[in-house]
């Protein structure tokens, strides 16, 4: 089977139920599922990094002056003068 608990101290199978390992004695088994669940959280992680980035830059594109050149001002100067 593709998922078993393995002892940590002399990585042999063990069954679920185990406390100790039969073979040394170890009380340490490692379960099959810690390396998915701790990429399962990684993953999460990483969007949830990834979406706050984004909302932010989102809500914070607005907020950001725009620079006007000179012929901007030039031509709001001449247009309040014709007026």
């Amino acid at each position: 089977m593709l998922y078993q608990y393995h002892c940590a101290c002399c990585n042999k199978v063990v069954e679920s139920t185990d406390k100790e390992c039969p073979y040394c004695g170890s009380q340490h088994i490692r379960s099959p599922y810690g390396w998915w669940i701790f990429c399962l959280v990684g993953c999460l992680a990483v969007v949830m990094v990834f979406k706050t980035v984004h909302f932010y830059i989102q809500t914070h594109e607005d907020d950001t002056p725009t620079q006007k050149s000179i012929f901007d001002v030039l031509n709001t100067n001449d247009k309040k003068t014709e007026s």
